[in-house]
């Protein structure tokens, strides 16, 4: 089974679960806790997928890391996991159940890269015409890229838009190369 459908189905179990006890939002942020922990730490996330560890250590491993910092819902679900042999796809579950909780709620992850830090006002406006544009709720996540020089690339879903003066310039490289007129020999 594809690993994205297999973290979709589990996900989305784990959500109908979290919406009927009215914890989803409790369980997005266990799952961005768990999520974040597992790409920071390669060991953690190594001893997880280590098939010579049994399953109950494991089990009492990810009690002891997680305990009193999740939902009891997310940590019995972890248990289920475990149990089932598929800790290994513990993040893409992560992953998969947060794009399902933003779904649902009609929320829109956007990335802001800028080639400095962006002030208060040029955030506020971006955010507005995306929401203006797509009727969501904007999760606006920001980086800086000095290679940028200037300007700033927005990306959602599937879509970029790149108003980084590194692309100009390239688009301008481009044009000048391909005008006839003043070809050097």
């Amino acid at each position: 089974m594809r690993v994205n459908l297999l973290a979709k189905r589990y996900a989305q179990a784990l959500f109908d679960l979290a919406l009927e006890m009215k914890l989803e939002g409790k369980v997005e942020k266990d799952m961005h806790l768990v999520g974040q922990i597992l790409q920071d730490n390669r060991e953690f996330k190594k001893l997880l997928k280590n098939p010579v560890v049994d399953n109950h250590k494991k089990v009492k491993l990810l009690d002891a890391v997680f305990e009193g910092h999740i939902q009891e819902l997310t940590q019995r679900f972890f248990t289920l996991i475990v149990k089932k042999d598929r800790e290994m796809y513990l993040e893409p579950v992560c992953e998969a159940y947060i794009e399902i909780y933003q779904k649902y709620n009609n929320i829109l992850p956007l990335e802001l890269t800028t080639a400095f830090k962006a002030d208060k006002n040029t955030r506020d406006t971006i955010v507005e015409k995306v929401a203006k544009a797509t009727n969501m709720k904007i999760e606006l996540h920001e980086s800086v890229n000095e290679d940028l020089i200037g300007g700033f690339v927005i990306n959602y879903e599937d879509y970029q838009f790149d108003a980084s003066i590194k692309t100009q310039l390239k688009e301008l490289q481009t044009e000048f190369s391909k005008n006839l007129f003043i070809k050097k020999l």
